[in-house]
This record gives C-alpha cells, structure tokens and sequence, in this order.
C-alpha cells in the first residue's frame, strides 16, 4: 500500500487521480492528481507568466496537498502555495 510521513501519505507507483469532474484547482480533492489546462479568462498576463514560470503550464500534472489554510500544489519536486481565489482561477482536468 503505502506508507505515511509527516502530513503526506506516500503511495507506490503513480499518484491518484481525481475521480469526480474538477473545472478549478480549487475543485480538487486533497490527494488527487490533475492536469492544468489553462486559466480563466479574467486572470492578467503577467500573473499566467508567473505562475508558468513555476510549473503551472497547461499540460503538466500537479497534485493537490491541501486546501486549508491556503491550497498546496505539487508541481515536479517544488511545492507551491496559492490563495484559493487564484486557485479558482487555474483551470484543470481529470484526464
């Protein structure tokens, strides 16, 4: 199965995907994988560069660690912490 560290539990082999349809990071159950698929049509370039330049480009993966008292994604091996109004505004999906 796996095993538990700290705050995170740890998995063999790939990470779960979330099973119910997510349209916003903010949607997304802690522990579920998914992917970015872009950003809400309100959100300034100059933001969207910044948050790509962290890993948050449409088409990579990122994991959901929690939501409480801000959301925590995983993005590759570099953890980043987002307000949940801007993580309402990273679109995502499942698949």
């Amino acid at each position: 199965m796996g095993r538990r560290f700290g705050r995170h539990f740890f998995r063999r082999g790939r990470r779960r995907r979330c099973l119910r349809d997510c349209r916003s990071l903010a949607d997304v159950s802690p522990g579920c994988r998914v992917c970015v698929r872009g950003f809400a049509p309100g959100l300034p370039l100059n933001r969207q560069d910044h948050l790509m330049a962290y890993g948050l480009i449409p088409g990579n993966w990122v994991e959901v660690v929690q939501h409480s008292p801000v959301t925590v994604v995983q993005v590759d091996n570099t953890e980043l912490a987002l307000e949940g109004e801007l993580a309402s505004k990273i679109e995502v999906s499942n698949e």
